[in-house]
């Protein structure tokens, strides 16, 4: 396989670059962090300068940036992935950004000659470090039958859903489904506390009939051991929801539950404790509640 370029920061561009590695795989990285960049290179990646060097060197390039706008600057500010761009150059941005930016950017980069999927994924670096990504597809069929080898090693699901913004929008209904039903879990636990039942019996029904959900597996457990803050933070949730509910108001679609649940992680913002992940909204909940969800 053709040498794998890497535009990107945090634990998710780690975890691709090493799994890349392990397949063998020649990855060449630029990131802004030095610390992880030099991560990568210690195990077995090239460094580039810049993001425009990325793309002129490699024929598939991956960008995990944190949002919409970090991606945007990586791709077409100074020294960009886009100036690095030629005929057969293809990106690969696994960034959670909005339809309309995805559509942005694959015009960008079709300018330049090359083209763009936007490949948001779940799972995240644990799941990437695994192969257990999943991952939702947008853009030319062509390009994304071409980027498949680079993909499969990284993925347990790789899915073209439609052309470019389609793998955005997946990605946004997908994160709607897990708020809501994290919410559902938080609401759950808070009605059993405040009645008084024994949590844990409530988790063990629960786990065995039809509110069975990943949320509640992975989530519910941290919950009741007052795991507050491992995971996917506040921040990045309420990200996720402005994407959500800006792509509802330009489609003119209603999300009442979604918009509730942004509501409440503005509540869990106002605690004051950055460090707080997603399961964190029990915390709205039981200050309204007067309870505390333990068990």
């Amino acid at each position: 396989m053709r040498k794998v370029g890497i535009v990107g920061s945090g634990a998710l561009a780690r975890a691709v670059n090493a799994r890349l590695l392990e397949f063998a795989v020649p990855v060449l990285v630029w990131g802004p962090d030095e610390e992880e960049v030099a991560e990568c290179v210690r195990a077995g990646a090239a460094v580039a300068a810049t993001p425009a060097e990325v793309a002129s060197r490699t024929q598939f390039i991956i960008v995990t940036a944190a949002d919409g706008q970090q991606s945007e600057q990586w791709h077409t500010g100074d020294h960009g992935v886009v100036q690095g761009m030629s005929d057969g150059r293809t990106v690969i941005d696994m960034t959670t950004v909005s339809p309309s930016l995805a559509r942005k950017l694959a015009r960008a980069c079709e300018e330049s000659g090359g083209a763009y999927l936007d490949a948001p994924v779940s799972g995240g670096a644990v799941a990437a470090r695994t192969g257990n990504l999943v991952v939702m597809v947008g853009g030319p069929e062509t390009a994304y039958d071409q980027a498949l080898p680079v993909l499969e090693p990284l993925s347990r699901v790789v899915v073209r859903v439609g052309e470019n913004g389609s793998g955005a929008v997946a990605k946004l209904c997908n994160q709607v489904m897990c708020f809501v039903n994290l919410c559902g879990v938080c609401e759950g636990f808070a009605l059993g506390a405040k009645a008084g039942i024994d949590l844990r019996k409530l988790f063990g029904i629960v786990m065995a009939g039809a509110a069975q959900s990943w949320e509640l597996d992975n989530m519910g457990p941290k919950i009741l051991a007052r795991d507050l803050s491992t995971g996917y933070p506040v921040s990045t949730s309420q990200y996720d929801l402005s994407l959500v509910l800006d792509a509802a108001r330009e489609l003119k679609v209603f999300l009442p539950a979604t918009s509730i649940v942004q509501q409440l992680y503005h509540a869990v913002e106002r605690l004051g404790d950055p460090a707080l992940a997603s399961q964190a909204l029990i915390r709205a909940l039981e200050t309204m509640s007067d309870i505390e969800v333990r068990g």
